[in-house]
């Protein structure tokens, strides 16, 4: 459904890309769990759903929303989250 458009960051279990939403002609952050570093296990598969769960539930305007949370077809999961413009904490 999404189309990647470039990496913003990596962290410690995850990979955030720039991506564009067809359906819903917006940019989002797409977030997925890291495949090489093993950490694609069904424990870490459930920890990023649960974290898209206690995002979702959040509405605050320093919290990014959540769109969508799913699996690509390889069973990978990832989360579909508001992209916003701007520098990263590190450089804030």
């Amino acid at each position: 459904r999404y189309l990647v458009l470039a990496t913003l960051g990596a962290g410690g279990m995850g990979v955030v890309f720039t991506a564009y939403d067809p359906q819903l002609d917006r940019k989002v952050a797409l977030k997925l769990l890291r495949g090489n570093l093993g950490a694609n296990t069904k424990e870490a598969r459930t920890r990023l759903k649960r974290e898209a769960q206690a995002i979702a539930q959040l509405n605050h305007p320093n919290v990014v929303g959540v769109y969508d949370v799913g699996a690509t077809d390889d069973g990978d999961v990832y989360i579909a989250m508001e992209f916003v413009e701007g520098d990263t904490l590190t450089t804030w």
